[in-house]
This record gives C-alpha cells, sequence and structure tokens, in this order.
C-alpha cells in the first residue's frame, strides 16, 4: 500500500488550483522548500510525474489530471466517514456531484432516475445546472463527478471518460394560432422574426457549423434554451429548439414544426475522469452504461420511445 499522507494530497490539490509554488506553499502555510519536497514525495510514492515544471505557470501531467479527481475523490471520501462516525452525517449519505447543462438538467435528468437514484448505495444528488462551459469547466477542475452535456472534442479523450447518451434534433418550430396553424410560414415569408441563440453559446455554435441559420430577421438572442422556448410559446418568432424539451408541447399543438428546415442534429453524452470514484459513483456508472446509448431510431425522439 501507498504510503501517502493525506496534507500530501491537499498540498497537490492546492498546487493545482494557484499554479504556483510559492503562493501554494503560503496558502498551506509552509516554506516553499518544504512545500516542494512534499510535493515530490507525493510523486515519488505514486511513482508519477504529477507536475510539469517546465511551464509558467506549473501545469498538471496527464498523470496529475487524473490523480487530481482521485485525490479530491479520496478526501472527499474521508470526509463522510468522519462524519458519519462521528454522528454528524447527512444519514451516512454518499454525496453523488452531478454538473448538467440547464436544459438537460431540466428534461433529461429525471428521465435517468433510475440510473442516478441507488437507495441500496444509501446516496443522495446534487446537481449544479450551468451554462454549457461552466458545466465542462466544473468537471475539468474535478468539481463534479459526473457531466451531462453534448458533445466535446476535449473530453472525448484521456483522461476522460464518456458514454453516449443518445441523438437529440434541434427543431425549427413555431407557436400556433387559435386554429392550430403555425403563426409563421417560412414557404411565404423569408423575413420570417427568429429567436437566435448567441454564436458563442454552444447551440449558437452548432447552428453556425452546419449553416443552419434561420433568417436575417432576428429580433432576441439569448444561451438560454428554455428562455427561448418561453418567448417562441409567446409568438415572438421561430427559433430552433431541441426535440427532449418540446416533446409535451409539440404532442399537445402548442408548438408545430416548420418543415422547410432540415432537422438539426446534437448528441448527448454523459463525461466523467478516468480516476476511479466512490462505489456510488462507480453504481450509477454502469447502470448508465446498460441503458445507452439510447439511439434515435426512425425518427424516435431520444429517450421518449414516440415519434416526432
Amino acid at each position: 500500500m501507498k504510503n501517502i499522507e493525506t496534507k500530501w494530497l491537499k498540498d497537490f490539490l492546492t498546487l493545482a488550483e494557484l499554479k504556483n509554488f510559492s503562493h501554494a506553499a503560503e496558502a498551506r502555510n509552509v516554506t516553499q522548500p518544504a512545500f516542494s519536497r512534499r510535493i515530490k514525495s507525493l510523486e515519488s510514492e505514486l511513482g508519477l510525474e504529477l507536475i510539469d515544471r517546465t511551464k509558467t505557470p506549473i501545469e498538471l501531467t496527464l498523470a496529475g489530471k487524473q490523480f487530481k479527481t482521485s485525490a479530491l475523490s479520496i478526501l472527499h471520501q474521508l470526509d463522510e466517514e468522519v462524519k458519519r462516525l462521528s454522528g454528524s452525517s447527512f444519514d451516512g449519505c454518499h454525496t453523488v456531484r452531478l454538473s448538467a447543462v440547464h436544459s438537460i438538467a431540466i428534461t433529461l435528468l429525471p428521465k435517468l432516475h433510475s440510473c442516478l437514484f441507488h437507495p441500496e448505495k444509501n446516496t443522495r444528488l446534487s446537481v449544479v445546472a450551468n451554462e454549457v462551459e461552466d458545466a465542462v469547466e466544473l468537471l475539468i477542475d474535478g468539481k463534479c463527478d459526473f457531466l451531462f452535456s453534448f458533445y466535446e472534442d476535449k473530453l472525448q479523450v484521456a483522461p476522460y471518460r464518456s458514454i453516449h447518451l443518445g441523438r437529440s434534433y434541434l427543431y425549427c418550430v413555431s407557436a400556433v394560432d387559435s386554429q392550430g396553424n403555425a403563426l409563421f410560414d417560412l414557404s411565404a415569408d423569408n423575413d420570417v422574426p427568429c429567436l437566435d441563440y448567441t454564436p458563442e453559446s454552444y447551440m449558437g455554435r452548432i447552428i453556425q457549423r452546419t449553416n443552419s441559420h434561420l433568417t436575417s430577421n432576428s429580433v432576441c438572442s439569448s444561451s438560454m434554451t428554455n428562455f427561448i422556448k418561453a418567448l417562441v410559446m409567446q409568438g415572438k418568432g421561430i427559433s430552433w429548439l431541441p426535440d427532449y424539451a418540446i416533446r409535451e408541447e409539440l404532442e399537445s399543438g402548442q408548438l408545430k414544426i416548420l418543415k422547410e428546415r432540415e432537422p438539426v442534429p446534437i448528441d448527448l453524452y454523459v463525461y466523467r475522469y478516468y480516476s476511479r470514484l466512490h462505489e456510488s459513483c462507480e453504481a450509477i456508472w454502469s447502470e448508465l452504461n446498460k441503458i445507452c446509448p439510447i439511439e434515435d431510431l426512425n425518427g424516435e425522439s431520444l429517450l421518449s420511445g414516440k415519434t416526432i
């Protein structure tokens, strides 16, 4: 068994955050030489180089990035066990930390409840919903166990693992009038008001990449899918919306798909680090592996089993 001291793990995590030996040593209230020796001791015990000291500011090596997740998990589990033994824990539960894109957190995570909740494992969930970039950063920084998001090049390679949840589609939709007809007609009017995603947002980048711009009459832009959906429902214009966010509105006839525009595919994933996580997290990962990917075949909408 490796002879690793918990203070070394805290030293390493502080250095990973501050990216500077002197600043990290000050934060840990030790001299820089002593701090450097402790980091060296950790690397020696692991037989791994965790820090790339040739960079300014310093960077973690690939092994360092992977071990960062392990260090966070070890300290988190140790803290929970101490709380359990002292009687101050939340019924002895392990907290599984999820980071998710807003629209996925609202519409898809509840459909995965059978995978995410494990009463026999005595777990509870902590879910943080964010913009795509912020949600991704939580995983990169080791501040969540799982990330539910879209396809990301940088997360498809080590030190990350992923499960393809399935393929969804962006549909061009419009609100309807009292007779149930679409308020806007792209075939008759090329100047229909449209609600755009901001260029820097994930959806905005997809629209740009696939050259799926709707019209030049942009009346509003936002990075928030649910905000755009609300404006579409109010009849302010047309927009692209993901099928998983508008299933009920399509089935009830509140929204109509404008067939003049081909659907735009988007792939959804759950990501994690390669490093082994708490047994509760590993159980969730195993369950997700059993049911995914849930492919969108023959026009069937993701996770719905129904046809749009």
